[in-house]
């Protein structure tokens, strides 16, 4: 249509644009390059404050349902509609597991058994929709796994749309999805609708299954909501600063990735699982860099005491030793006099 038609036309302005930036050469030489380094740079966007709430949240089950509820709505779309079809139906079957999910997670009691039964309905019904079409394994693997260099610009664009939305959502919601995360009885108290909270950040991460399904694959975009929250959460004070570095962490993976691709082997690599292992890879780096910083620190999070050294003139301990506790302060609990 002419929208996408006009999508296009900018997209490519903008590759010729980018193509005389010194660095950028690499992904603006071809539009097969650079229709998925548009991809993973708008979606670190998202990723970081969505893998942000699940790690704080502990929704890692929740996103692991989501993956694979969406599977049968990428499934019939490529099976009746054809793949240009696949981002809507992915949608509507996110829209239905995002309804299911929210309906479990209302039962504080039974929430992961209801989890696992949403995660292996919706994966059932997509085995059973591509089974009962024929033989299509080597189509299934595509939908399972991606086929990033296939984009197309209308499947681009149709992410872009969903990434967008959900990004917004996020960022008006962001102070209630932080809060209901540290502290759910107490938003409630507040007056934070907190269902609403909770099908926000559902849909969230439908919407970054949605968009990556069809160029990463349904099951290993998983990588993509989980694993730069848990790097940023060992490397960042608070929940915005964990939010910027899970987007860095997923930004600079997927490009390492895409850089990994391009690279000369012996033999090829797959673009989705150079994308899914560097990100791997920069999330541990990250990740261990906070626990090496917090152990040089010490518990109290001040730099490490340096060892007791001996007393001035004047009695008093040198900085950085302990103080001798008062003559007259009364022994501790439980010891005896």
């Amino acid at each position: 249509g002419a929208v996408t038609a006009a999508f296009s036309g900018a997209l490519e302005a903008l590759r010729n644009l980018l193509s005389g930036v010194p660095g950028l050469g690499w992904v603006a030489y071809a539009p097969y390059a650079f229709r998925p380094f548009v991809l993973v740079v708008v979606l670190a966007l998202v990723v970081g404050p969505v893998s942000t709430i699940v790690n704080l949240r502990r929704l890692e089950f929740n996103a692991e349902a989501m993956v694979h509820s969406v599977f049968p709505g990428v499934v019939a779309a490529a099976v009746w509609w054809g793949t240009r079809m696949i981002i809507p139906g992915a949608a509507l079957a996110a829209v239905a597991a995002t309804c299911a999910l929210v309906a479990a997670s209302r039962s504080k009691r039974e929430n992961e058994a209801a989890t696992a039964v949403v995660l292996a309905t919706f994966f059932s019904i997509g085995v059973i929709i591509s089974l009962r079409k024929g033989d299509m394994s080597g189509q299934l693997e595509a939908l399972m796994f991606g086929r990033l260099m296939e984009m197309s610009d209308e499947r681009l664009m149709q992410s872009l749309i969903v990434c967008a939305l959900a990004l917004a959502a996020l960022a008006l919601t962001w102070k209630e999805q932080v809060f209901v995360a540290h502290d759910r009885d107490g938003a409630r108290v507040a007056g934070v609708r907190v269902l609403a909270v909770d099908i926000v950040i559902n849909a969230a991460i439908g919407a970054v299954v949605v968009a990556a399904s069809a160029a990463i694959g349904v099951l290993l975009v998983i990588g993509y909501v989980v694993v730069p929250g848990v790097g940023a959460r060992l490397a960042a004070p608070s929940a915005t600063t964990m939010s910027a570095t899970a987007s860095g962490i997923a930004l600079v993976g997927a490009l390492s990735g895409l850089a990994l691709m391009n690279a000369p082997t012996a033999r090829p690599v797959s673009p989705q699982a150079a994308l899914a292992l560097t990100v791997i890879a920069v999330s541990a780096a990250v990740g261990g860099w906070g626990l090496l910083r917090e152990r040089m620190r010490g518990p109290a999070g001040e730099p490490a005491a340096a060892p007791a050294g001996p007393q001035g003139d004047e009695g008093t301990a040198v900085e950085g030793a302990a103080l001798p506790a008062p003559a007259s302060s009364p022994a501790p609990q439980g010891s005896s006099l």
